[in-house]
């Protein structure tokens, strides 16, 4: 019983790793048995999957104006240099600002109040999030 759905996730795996848009031949599909028809091949790779891209808003954060982070557009794509962390500490009213670089491990704390300053590969600052 395991092994034609074994067989299945192995057939649908290597016709996702084949890319192109080619349908896959009768042998392949002859040798699937039925109870694997609910197995879906993965997605074709993005070729852009390794671009910066927007960080996703998750459903759960709260409102930018819990932490002052709509106040802030004027300093998206720019470096946050000491005197742009001042100017961005007075304009939130505080200091409950973290700094987050890509590859950082940072806690999955929620804390309505903590602005989030998320920067890009190049440096620059990218997202302003509360959380």
């Amino acid at each position: 019983m395991l092994r034609p759905v074994l067989t299945a996730i192995l057939l649908a795996s290597l016709a996702a790793c084949q890319g192109g848009d080619s349908e896959p031949t009768a042998e392949a599909t002859a040798t699937v048995p039925a109870t694997a028809a609910a197995v879906t091949p993965a997605p074709k790779a993005n070729p852009d999957r390794f671009a910066e891209s927007t960080p996703q808003v998750n459903a759960s954060e709260p409102a930018a104006s819990e932490c002052g982070a709509d106040k802030l557009a004027r300093w998206v794509n720019v470096l946050p240099t000491s005197e742009v962390k001042d100017a961005i500490r007075e304009a939130v009213g505080h200091d409950r600002i973290r700094y987050i670089e890509p590859g950082s491990v940072v806690t999955m704390d929620l804390r309505p109040d903590r602005l989030n300053v998320e920067t890009g590969v190049d440096g620059r600052i990218k997202v302003f999030r509360c959380g």
